[in-house]
C-alpha cells in the first residue's frame, strides 16, 4: 500500500515507522524546509497511551534514545497565585504517567530513520479522489504525488481537513498564548519557582491571565547520540486577552507583551520571561472543536489535532501519537482499506473527543 502522510511533526513519523516496518510504501510530505526550520514546541508530556504507541511502533533504538534524552522530572503538577506565596501540588494519577521530552529532540530522533521517506518543502495544496480509488495530492510548488491513502497529521489548521470536512466545528477563543523558553542559567534557576524546576507549575491570575512554567533538564545530552547539542531551559507560556493583532507582532514585541502582562505579579516571573530567547517566541490561538458527524468512507483520514483540536493541557501530543499507533494497527491488520479506516475513525473520534473534553475542563480561559 502507498501511503501519503501530510505533516512531519510527531504523529506522522510514528505512523511512518510503523507502516514501513510492515512493508508499506510511505512518503511524508512536510511544508517546512528543514526539520528545525522554525520553533515547534518545547517541553511536552506524552501520556501513557502515546508512550505505548512510541514503544510499539518506533525502532527499539529510537525509542531508547527518546527515553535517554527525556526530561529529568522530580515533581508533579503544582499551582500557585501570582504572588507565589503558596504552592498547591496535585496528585497525578498513574494513568497520566508517560514520557516528558523536548519535542524537537524527539522529532529529530524519529526523522533520522526516515531520511528516504520524508520530503521537506512540500506544502499541501489540495487532493483529488481518483476513479480507481486512489488519491492524488497537489503541492504548493505545482508537483503531485499519488497513493492509496492520504493521512493528515498537519495540525489544528489542517488543510486536508478543510477539504474533507469543510463544516468541521472549530472555535477560536479570545484568549491567546505566547510561548517561549529561557536558557536555564544559574541566574534563571534562581528566578524559577522550585516546583517548575522538577515538574509543571501553573499560575492563575486575574482577568484570565495565566502563566505555565516547566524546566527541560535533559537526562542525557542529545549530543551523545549524534544529535545537535541542546541546552537545558525553562519553557513558559503566557495566556491573556492579547487580541488578534498579536499574531502580526515581531518576536521582541511579543516577548515584551508577555512580560508586561505579568509585570504586577511576583517580580521573578516577568524577569524570567524577559530573558527568553527570541528565536523561540511563538504566538498561538487557543482552539477547541466539537465531534463532527460521520463522513463518507474515502481513502483520506485524520490524525491528532487535524481531527480534534483542543486547548493546551498536556494531552494533545500523547493523543496524536496514540492516534498514529491506532491507525498503524488497523492498516497492518489485513482488513480492506476502507473497513480499516472506518474502524480507526470510530475509535479515534471516541478517544480524541474525550481528550478534547478533558483539556477544555483543565484549561480555563
Amino acid at each position: 500500500m502507498r501511503v501519503l502522510v501530510i505533516g512531519a511533526g510527531l504523529a506522522g513519523p510514528c505512523l511512518a515507522h510503523g507502516l514501513l516496518r510492515h512493508g508499506h510504501d510511505v512518503r511524508v510530505l512536510e511544508r517546512d524546509a528543514a526539520v528545525d526550520a522554525r520553533a515547534q514546541g518545547y517541553r511536552i508530556h506524552i501520556n501513557a497511551d502515546g508512550d505505548a504507541a512510541l514503544r510499539r511502533w518506533l525502532p527499539p533504538a529510537d525509542y531508547e534514545q527518546a527515553r535517554a534524552t527525556s526530561c529529568l522530572t522530580t515533581r508533579g503538577v503544582a499551582f500557585a497565585g501570582p504572588d507565589l506565596r503558596e504552592f498547591r501540588e496535585i496528585e497525578v494519577p498513574p494513568e497520566a504517567s508517560g514520557l516528558t521530552v523536548d519535542r524537537l529532540t524527539l522529532r529529530r530522533i524519529m526523522l533520522r530513520g526516515l531520511t528516504g521517506s520524508v520530503r521537506f518543502g512540500a506544502a499541501f495544496s489540495r487532493y483529488d479522489l481518483l476513479d480507481d480509488g486512489t488519491v492524488r495530492v497537489h503541492l504548493a510548488d505545482g508537483s503531485t504525488a499519488e497513493g492509496d491513502l492520504l493521512v493528515a497529521t498537519d495540525g489544528a489548521n489542517s488543510g486536508v481537513r478543510r477539504q474533507l470536512l469543510p463544516d468541521f466545528p472549530v472555535t477560536v477563543r479570545d484568549t491567546r498564548l505566547i510561548y517561549g523558553r529561557t536558557p536555564l542559567t544559574a541566574h534563571v534557576r534562581a528566578l524559577t519557582p522550585e516546583p517548575a524546576l522538577g515538574g509543571f507549575l501553573g499560575i492563575v491570575g486575574p482577568a484570565g491571565r495565566q502563566l505555565a512554567l516547566s524546566a527541560q533538564q535533559f537526562r542525557r545530552s542529545p549530543a551523545e547520540f549524534g544529535l545537535p547539542e541542546a541546552e537545558d531551559y525553562v519553557m513558559w507560556s503566557v495566556a491573556g486577552d492579547f487580541g488578534p493583532e498579536l499574531l502580526d507582532l515581531g518576536a521582541a514585541e511579543q516577548l515584551n507583551l508577555a512580560a508586561d502582562s505579568i509585570a504586577d505579579w511576583h517580580p521573578s516571573l516577568s524577569a524570567l520571561v524577559r530573558l527568553g530567547d527570541l528565536r523561540y517566541v511563538v504566538p498561538a490561538n487557543i482552539q477547541s472543536s466539537e465531534r463532527p458527524g460521520p463522513w463518507p468512507p474515502v481513502p483520506v483520514t485524520l490524525v491528532g489535532d487535524a481531527a480534534h483540536p483542543m486547548p493546551p493541557a498536556g494531552i494533545s501530543a500523547g493523543t496524536a501519537i496514540h492516534d498514529a499507533g491506532l491507525l498503524a494497527a488497523r492498516l497492518v491488520s489485513g482488513a480492506p482499506l476502507l473497513d480499516a479506516l472506518r474502524s480507526y475513525e470510530r475509535e479515534m473520534l471516541d478517544h480524541g473527543f474525550a481528550a478534547v473534553a478533558a483539556s477544555s475542563r483543565n484549561h480555563a480561559g
